[in-house]
């Protein structure tokens, strides 16, 4: 079997448009919406679980990339400007953004690439992912009560003005997949109408949507995926032993090792690993989301959002130490899901 029999090229348009739809709820003033909200979620459940809540609620519908750079200099500044500790709102914010980026296809780049290469529906995706999903986040959210207590009561932060066109783009795009899924049009075309959606809201922010669209991250997900491609092909006689049960999704053996796999090389390449070898059917997609979604929260290195937020925290002069401990354990109790 060739490279190219192996390989679904239509994955690179699905990433390009994804991140498409991103660059142009960014383009909207995606950042104003979101600050908004935590402003006004802050006065009510606190400022970890409004950060906790927010993430939880968006990451599922743009890349998490995109949530974690606009979410983390929010929190570095509520932490500075309170003298609070920082730490447990970035845990709490790298938390569920890996995890609930892997409740959709959208959420992430592994989920374009395992929902491409299955064939799967957006519903027959979510079916599968869901109710691992929904008992990480129950995890989660117990996990970071005791460091809630430890932040005080709301403390009436302002909220900036922010259109509601942010929200109402995410909902249409949600909408064209749907319906482009019922009547089976390709996963890339329908990425791509989510994107032309956009220039509704943006047709007079052409330089700005230029200035939101992450080419290098985009460029640089190719090449991960491209490599990890290649690789896999000129390895795969020794690769397909220690892959396949994986592909086939065998449990537990197929968390372990995307666990282990993932904090070394990272989920996205980890995931096309799996993809390289064999392609998967749509229940064994979900199951890898969820694993490779989860495993994101164990180590810095293990997704391409913590290692972001942790720049962002860093440059923003807060000392990430105490960030990447808390976070190896919460991320620990919320990957026991994966092993089910």
């Amino acid at each position: 079997m060739s490279l190219f029999q192996l390989f679904d090229f239509s994955i690179f348009p699905s990433l390009a448009f994804l991140f498409g739809v991103a660059a142009q709820f960014r383009a909207m003033d995606g950042t104003s919406f979101l600050q908004k909200l935590v402003g006004n979620l802050e006065n009510r459940v606190g400022i970890l679980y409004a950060v906790f809540l927010i993430t939880a609620f968006f990451s599922p519908f743009i890349l998490n990339d995109v949530v974690i750079i606009i979410l983390t200099p929010v929190v570095v500044r509520y932490a500075r400007q309170f003298h609070v500790d920082a730490a447990p709102l970035l845990v709490a914010e790298i938390t569920m953004t890996n995890v609930a980026s892997s409740l959709t296809p959208l959420g992430n780049p592994q989920n374009i690439l395992l929902w491409t290469s299955s064939g799967a529906t957006f519903a027959q995706f979510v079916s599968g992912t869901w109710l691992l999903v929904l008992v990480s986040a129950i995890v989660a959210a117990a996990a970071l009560y005791p460091l809630s207590r430890r932040l005080g009561g709301a403390r009436e932060i302002p909220s900036s003005v922010g259109s509601v066109a942010p929200a109402v783009y995410l909902v249409m795009v949600a909408v064209a997949i749907l319906v482009s899924d019922l009547v089976g049009i390709p996963t890339y075309i329908s990425l791509g109408v989510g994107f032309l959606i956009g220039f509704a809201f943006t047709f007079r922010r052409s330089k700005k949507l230029l200035t939101a669209f992450d080419l290098k991250s985009l460029l640089t997900l190719y090449f991960f995926v491209g490599s990890v491609a290649v690789v896999s092909f000129l390895l795969r006689p020794d690769l397909v032993p220690y892959v396949l049960p994986v592909a086939l999704g065998h449990q537990p053996y197929s968390a372990a090792f995307l666990g282990i796999v993932s904090n070394f090389i990272s989920n996205v390449p980890a995931t096309q690993l799996v993809l390289s070898i064999s392609r998967v059917t749509p229940a064994v997609a979900s199951e890898t989301a969820v694993s490779a979604g989860l495993a994101g929260n164990l180590t810095p290195l293990a997704s391409f959002a913590n290692i972001l937020a942790l720049q962002i925290a860093r440059r923003g002069g807060v000392s990430i130490k105490r960030t990447i401990a808390l976070q190896f354990v919460v991320g620990l109790l919320c990957f026991v899901p994966a092993f089910f």
